[in-house]
Order: C-alpha cells, then sequence, then structure tokens
C-alpha cells in the first residue's frame, strides 16, 4: 500500500479507459443515474458469475436458514447490485477531494475514535467483508491517519488503485510478512489499525468457533494485539445507506474488556461482534467469499 507510480504501459490502457468513464460518469451524472448504472451492472453480474453465486448461496443456506429459497435470492440479487455500485463508486475515494468525501461517506460512532484518541489509546477497527470495504479507508482517513494490513493484487492497476486509495491523507500499510510485531508496533503511541477480521488463514493459525452457528477457523490475533497493546477494539462496517443516499461507515462502541490471551475466547467474542453487525446489514456482506473454507477434521468441506 504505497504511492508508486502508476503502471500507465499499453497494456492498462484499456483499464485506464474504463475507469477514465466510470470517474468521468461522477461529474456529469446525477448521483441517482450513476448509482443506478452500477446497480444495474451488479444485476447482470449476478446472471453471470456462476462460481460466486454458488458460493453465496451456500453461505447463505447455512447461515441464515431462517430464510426461506426466495427470499435468500432476493438478498443475494441485492447483494451482487450493492457490489456493482460500489465498483461503480471506487473513483470517488480513488480522486475524489476531501470536500466529496464528507459529504458523500458519513461515519456513524466518529465519537468512539475520538475519545480513544483523545485519551491517547490505540484502538483496532474490527472489520468486516462488505460490498463498499474500499469506501472506508480515505474517509476515515480524514479523521486521522490509521495503519492496514496489506496483501498486493496480481494485477498490477488494481493493485495501484486499490493501495492509492487505501494510502490517502496519511494511512499507512502494515505488510501482513511483518506479523504480530508490525501491527504492534502500528497500535504504539495510541495507533489506530484497519484490520480485516473474517479471513480464513487456515488450520494451523486458526480457532474453530461459532460463526452463525457453524464452527469457523478464526484467527484470534486480535485478541493478542488487544493484550499486549491495550488497545481498544471497535467493530466497523461500511454500507450504502439508500434512505440517506450515502455511504455510513458505521464503528460500534468498543468491547468491553476485550484483552484476552485465551486465543479461543478472543476468536469467540470477535465471532459474535462480527455476526452481530452481518445481521443488520446482511444484504452489504460478503457471501460470495468461501468463509468455512477450512473445516474441523473429519467434516466434509462446504465448497
Amino acid at each position: 500500500m504505497s504511492e508508486s507510480r502508476p503502471p500507465l504501459g499499453p497494456a492498462h490502457w484499456p483499464g485506464w479507459l474504463l475507469i477514465g468513464s466510470i470517474w468521468l460518469s461522477h461529474w456529469v451524472l446525477p448521483r441517482r443515474v450513476r448509482r443506478g448504472i452500477g446497480r444495474g451492472l451488479g444485476a447482470l453480474a449476478w446472471h453471470f458469475n456462476k462460481e460466486p453465486r454458488r458460493l453465496a448461496g451456500i453461505n447463505l443456506a447455512r447461515c441464515l436458514p431462517e430464510l426461506d429459497a426466495p427470499a435468500r435470492e432476493a438478498l443475494l440479487r441485492e447483494h451482487f447490485r450493492l457490489m456493482g455500485q460500489a465498483i461503480w463508486d471506487y473513483p470517488l475515494v480513488w480522486f475524489g477531494s476531501r470536500g466529496r468525501l464528507r459529504r458523500e461517506i458519513v461515519i456513524d460512532g466518529i465519537e468512539h475514535l475520538r475519545s480513544l484518541r483523545a485519551e491517547g489509546r490505540a484502538a483496532i477497527l474490527m472489520v468486516a467483508h462488505t460490498t463498499a470495504l474500499d469506501i472506508a479507508p480515505p474517509r476515515l482517513a480524514l479523521e486521522g491517519p490509521m495503519y492496514g494490513p496489506y496483501n498486493p493484487f496480481d494485477n498490477a492497476l488494481a493493485d495501484w488503485l486499490i493501495s492509492h486509495g487505501r494510502s490517502r491523507f496519511g494511512n499507512l500499510p502494515v505488510s501482513r510478512d511483518a506479523g504480530l510485531r508490525g501491527l504492534l508496533k502500528a497500535l504504539r503511541g495510541g495507533g489506530v489499525l484497519y484490520y480485516l477480521a473474517d479471513e480464513d488463514y487456515g488450520r494451523e493459525r486458526s480457532e474453530f468457533v461459532p460463526f452463525f452457528g457453524h464452527l469457523k477457523a478464526t484467527l484470534p490475533i486480535i485478541g493478542r494485539l488487544a493484550a499486549a497493546s491495550g488497545a481498544a477494539v471497535l467493530p466497523t462496517m461500511t454500507v450504502y445507506d439508500e434512505a440517506r443516499g450515502c455511504y455510513r461507515v458505521i464503528i460500534d462502541p468498543p468491547l468491553d474488556d476485550f484483552s484476552t490471551t485465551n486465543p479461543a475466547e478472543a476468536a469467540l467474542r470477535m465471532n459474535v461482534a462480527l455476526e452481530s453487525q452481518i445481521r443488520r446489514f446482511p444484504e452489504s456482506y460478503m457471501w460470495t467469499l468461501k468463509l468455512f473454507r477450512t473445516r474441523p477434521e473429519g467434516e466434509p468441506r462446504w465448497y
């Protein structure tokens, strides 16, 4: 996540042409029309992206069994529409001005983070994967810089755009190769860490604890970070609010006494908090991920 030079070679010209077209729409089209285009493309993606749709269908059937098949399909269709809209809106966070970011992205619960910063206390934003995930970092940076782990993308143009968006206005990267030491360094002196908490890192590094009623391989590192640094842990999620016509970064109050060296306890508390947020905005969550890729010994694979 660095401010390296953008890739400008001929191989990337079609990508830049598409990005330029999308950005132009931000200037010449009303917001409602622009987002309607994105939602329409997301609706088309639902029809043609069979594998992500299959993965999401498995996850929804297992995690939200209270919904019947038509309700799950309706939720998934809306998920794809929101994804298309967010992708069409990404130039906003890649190139938009501070004023525009403040107008189109609001933060609910910023007082929790401000209070911790005033105390000089470190904070871990415990983030769930949503369709609008990359909308949040540059907007949060306007309230104060933060750190975020980053894995490079294989596509050079996509990697530059995403890293550029995430590192705007003072945000700093932490290589995942830096491990626990690098994350603790980021929290030193009251730092803020933007940490994706719902990824599956395999059996060896994880604890198997419930998530939507099923055992999930869960990395318990947030508990270790909080215990070692004294950081507060705040569940965080970014969604689109149709009624308000803007994106919302939702920061919940700090979890009570999250510091624990018991990895299973930390992983469970993390999953409970994540599930609580996801149930409030299920259409925004990334059900297309292989959330349960790693299964406990002896259990069959889901996907």
